[in-house]
């Protein structure tokens, strides 16, 4: 008795689902409509968006071997100036659309910098380093690109900020960045041409102690046997 009991409800909750199912027939297609093309726009979002970011790699990589191009012609040629032309054409027009603070960007940034460093227009050069650095203060182009405009306002006169910037490196990656060396280094240098001999020593005595396998910190330990 129980059994048909069972089946008798199992009778009536599928009757139900079938008059749900035929009462709401047009409303469960739209439905059904509607999700597949949510899920078909996804889909092509996704594909659209891949799509857009291997054009943009790929108008990187044209960049680079643009620049790579540059290089190897002569600076005193026509070729030369026609070639830097368009290399600071595509660059004007590929940072509008990723800015210095992508990778992309970036790395865009980076190649005309380069290309400033060449000419020793330091000005530019130092702007566009610093620019990247700080954009990317929390990546691994921070300390490299602080470095560079380091370098670049130094050779602007500015030695001041070149000190500004090496000690910051030091101070805000430590050891943990490859331009540690290169920044303490630096940094005693110009306390030394200061006239800040004891902290010169200092920084000297902590570059060869912290890195001493370093290349700077063969100078630094010269400096001091010769000090």
């Amino acid at each position: 008795m129980k059994k048909d009991k069972e089946i008798s409800r199992a009778e009536k909750l599928a009757q139900k689902t079938d008059d749900f199912l035929g009462s709401n027939r047009k409303l469960i297609i739209i439905i059904l409509v509607v999700i597949l093309l949510i899920l078909a726009g996804i889909g092509v979002g996704v594909t659209v968006h891949n799509r857009s970011v291997s054009n943009r790699y790929e108008e990187l990589y044209n960049i680079e071997e643009n620049y790579y191009n540059l290089m190897s012609l002569d600076e005193a040629s026509e070729e030369y100036a026609a070639a830097l032309t368009d290399f600071e054409s595509d660059i004007d027009v590929f940072v509008q659309d990723n800015s210095v603070d992508t990778y992309l960007g970036a790395s865009a940034t980076i190649l005309l910098a380069e290309v400033r460093f060449m000419q020793e227009n330091w000005s530019e050069a130092y702007e566009l380093s610093l620019a990247v650095a700080e954009a990317h203060d929390n990546d691994y182009l921070g300390p490299l690109n602080y470095i560079n405009a380091a370098v670049a306002a130094e050779n602007n006169g500015n030695a001041d900020e070149a000190l500004r910037l090496y000690t910051l490196v030091w101070d805000n990656y430590g050891v943990t960045c490859p331009e540690a060396p290169q920044a303490l280094f630096n940094q005693a240098r110009l306390e030394y041409t200061n006239g800040n001999t004891d902290i010169a020593r200092s920084i000297f005595e902590q570059l060869t102690s912290e890195f001493p396998n370093s290349y700077y910190s063969a100078i630094a330990q010269s400096w001091l046997l010769s000090y």
